[in-house]
């Protein structure tokens, strides 16, 4: 396995120098009808992968879509995500000229520049990475949290492609001084709201799309000890390949009577409003329902979950 894991690391760094050689020179479009190819190829050949997005799609929308509309908005979820990791590479060059030229934010996007401190709530949907460059760039920075890779160049490369704009980058682990530190100095600090995080590991149970899920409450508890307002923002992407921002009113929980529970649950909520908007945008090949609350049945959720004690669940699917 060590051995296998190194091939692995090898193979990633020669496929990531091989990205930087290649990839910023083509064209836009070429760019653009690349991610739809490769997105489909995954779709069609990594069935792991496409049986999770369409357990988590059964979840999310139920009989209210058919299994095409279902398969449709897994196909262009493989190619959003291909698109990203294809536009860490193409932005990574010629960096501002691009942005200026293939970003735009829109009007509503003003609730982000005018909100101060702020705790900023976005998820895997659309290009959170063109957000926090296209931001920084604007003038207007985050300071962003992300989790190391296992690969160390390819975790190096990627930071540089953030921070080529003037984004900073802090590691998940230990973050929050330097988050609270950003935020008491009028800063902005994002978050991705959409992964799991255990009860264990600073985290709570929420509803999401029906069944709970766990998510960190890291919102609450930055809001509550900076008085920071909480501002919810995302980058789609068009057919052309063109980006635009936008970002919904700001909710401040100053003076007011909500819990932190109440918090959490509504960042929930907003998340799962916006991913309705545009499912073909998210994720879904994760594993957002892999846990299973303590004490809780696992009907109803997919295949691949598992109890929080770590053994795996078995759904009534696979009974």
């Amino acid at each position: 396995m060590r051995i296998r894991g190194r091939i692995r690391q090898v193979a990633e760094s020669l496929l990531t120098c091989l990205g930087l050689s290649v990839l910023p020179f083509l064209p836009r479009n070429w760019i653009v009808n690349l991610s739809r190819g490769l997105g489909n190829t995954a779709f069609r050949l990594c069935r792991n992968l496409r049986k999770r997005a369409m357990a988590n799609l059964d979840i999310a929308f139920g009989l209210s879509l058919s299994f095409e509309e279902k398969e449709m908005i897994a196909r262009e979820s493989f190619e959003t995500f291909s698109l990203v990791v294809l536009d860490l590479f193409w932005f990574g060059m010629f960096c501002r000229k691009r942005i200026e030229t293939y970003v735009k934010f829109d009007p509503s996007f003003n609730f982000y520049f005018n909100t101060a401190p702020a705790v900023v709530v976005t998820g895997h949907l659309g290009n959170w990475e063109v957000l926090g460059q296209a931001v920084a760039l604007h003038g207007d920075p985050c300071v962003s949290v992300a989790a190391p890779l296992e690969n160390p160049f390819v975790d190096w490369m990627l930071n540089r492609f953030r921070r080529a704009t003037g984004q900073e980058i802090v590691e998940k682990q230990g973050a929050m001084k330097t988050l609270i530190k950003a935020l008491r100095e009028g800063g902005r600090t994002a978050l991705l709201m959409d992964q799991n995080t255990l009860p264990s590991d600073g985290g709570e149970f929420v509803d999401f799309f029906g069944l709970s899920v766990p998510i960190s409450k890291a919102v609450s508890a930055l809001i509550r000890r900076t008085g920071a307002d909480i501002v919810f923002a995302f980058c789609m992407a068009d057919n052309d390949g063109r980006y635009t921002a936008y970002a919904l009113p700001p909710f401040s929980a100053k003076g007011a009577e909500v819990s932190d529970d109440e918090i959490t649950q509504a960042v929930a909520e907003m998340l799962e409003c916006e991913i309705r908007k545009h499912p073909g945008q998210w994720l879904w090949m994760y594993k957002r329902w892999k846990h299973v609350p303590p004490g809780a049945s696992p009907e109803g959720y997919p295949f691949y979950a598992r109890g929080t004690s770590g053994r795996e669940t078995v759904s009534p699917e696979t009974r």
